[in-house]
C-alpha cells in the first residue's frame, strides 16, 4: 500500500510540473479610443520591453519598439505569453483604406507581475508548493523558479507565500 501512495504522490507532482512551464507567461490587455475618419481601415499595436524613442513610425520604423502587430479594426487587444518580471510598452497607431499611418498614442506601460502558480490552474496552493519544493536548491527548472534568478530559493517561497490563495 506504501508504494501506490508514493507513486500517486510522484505521478501527482510530474503532471503539475508538466503544466508549470505555461505559468511563466503574463498577459496585459490594451484599449484605445476610436479613431472617427471615414476612411479608418484598422490599428497597429507596437511594443517591447523598452520604451519608444520617436513619435512617428514613418521616420523611425519600430521606434524602439521590438514588435509591430497589424489588430485590423478592433479597438481592445489581449496580449498573452509575455514575460513575467518584465516591463511592455505600448502605443497604437491608427491606418486608413490608402495605408496612411498615423503617429504614435500616447504610450503606457506594464509590468507584468511574477506569478507563483505554477500549474497554472489559477490558484497558489499546496500544489504549488509541492512543484517548488520537489525543485528546491535546483538550477535546472526555470518554472520553478519564480523570480527567474536562476534559483529556486527562499525567494521564490516568498514571493509565492504572498501570493497564497489557498
Amino acid at each position: 500500500m506504501k508504494h501506490k501512495i508514493y507513486i500517486i504522490t510522484f505521478l501527482a507532482l510530474f503532471i503539475f510540473a508538466i503544466g508549470a512551464d505555461i505559468a511563466l507567461a503574463g498577459s496585459a490587455t490594451i484599449s484605445w479610443n476610436a479613431n472617427t475618419e471615414s476612411d479608418l481601415a484598422g490599428y497597429k499595436i507596437y511594443y517591447g520591453t523598452a520604451s519608444r524613442t520617436g513619435t512617428d513610425p514613418k521616420t523611425c520604423g519600430l521606434c524602439g519598439y521590438s514588435t509591430s502587430l497589424n489588430v485590423g479594426n478592433v479597438r481592445t487587444y489581449t496580449f498573452s505569453s509575455l514575460t513575467n518580471g518584465q516591463t511592455y510598452y505600448f502605443s497604437v497607431t491608427a491606418y486608413d483604406t490608402s495605408n496612411n499611418e498615423s503617429s504614435f498614442s500616447s504610450q503606457v506601460s506594464k509590468f507584468i507581475s511574477i506569478s507563483a502558480d505554477l500549474n497554472a490552474n489559477g490558484r497558489i496552493n499546496a500544489q504549488d508548493f509541492s512543484i517548488l519544493m520537489s525543485f528546491w536548491g535546483s538550477t535546472a527548472r526555470p518554472a520553478a523558479d519564480v523570480n527567474q534568478d536562476g534559483y529556486v530559493n527562499a525567494q521564490d517561497l516568498s514571493i509565492m507565500m504572498s501570493q497564497w490563495t489557498g
